[in-house]
């Protein structure tokens, strides 16, 4: 099996990661113009807490932003990665899907933990992300936490046509 590589991976990341941030500009927009024209102001019990004012408002404007953006981005991977595609679009661009220990297209909930582990890899300094490249089976931190892979969408569809077709013939 030909599992993908780390630069291919790392340039799969960078064609995800500009699809999310024109998404997030976009929901950035729509949250902001309701902010503006839904006139939200705080109201008495919530500028007690707020000592702050304004700023503490911005604070809290900018953490719902955040949220929000985690809570897209992890629905965009688990989603993607659990269809039938079994890739996010910048892996499919570069014809690489994600599949687990029986080359199966993953649960939602396991590619769930796929993503979150990604935080596990940001933590230790990317480090998760860098074993890409020194594991042999090309794996990341977070494929080992998930038992998945990330291999040649054409060598897999060949193997498993052929697997198929062995099946077949039995």
């Amino acid at each position: 099996m030909l599992h993908a590589g780390f630069w291919k991976r790392v340039l799969a990341h960078i064609i995800d990661s500009l699809i999310l941030g024109f998404v997030f500009m976009i929901m950035g927009l729509i949250w902001g113009v309701i902010q503006l024209f839904g006139n939200w102001m705080p109201s008495p019990a919530e500028t007690s807490i707020l000592t702050d004012g304004p700023s503490a408002i911005f604070t809290m404007r900018l953490l719902g932003q955040t949220l929000l953006n985690l809570g897209a981005s992890w629905l965009y991977y688990a989603i993607m990665e659990s269809s039938k595609c079994r890739a996010t679009v910048g892996k499919l661009a570069l014809g690489i899907v994600v599949v687990d220990e029986f080359n199966q297209k993953l649960s939602f909930g396991r590619a769930s933990a796929r993503y979150w582990s990604k935080l596990i890899s940001s933590i230790i300094l990317m480090i998760g992300f860098i074993m890409t490249a020194f594991t042999a089976k090309k794996q990341a931190l977070h494929d080992l936490i998930a038992h998945t892979y990330v291999v040649d969408k054409r060598e897999l569809n060949y193997i498993l046509q052929k697997q198929s077709g062995r099946g077949a013939g039995m």
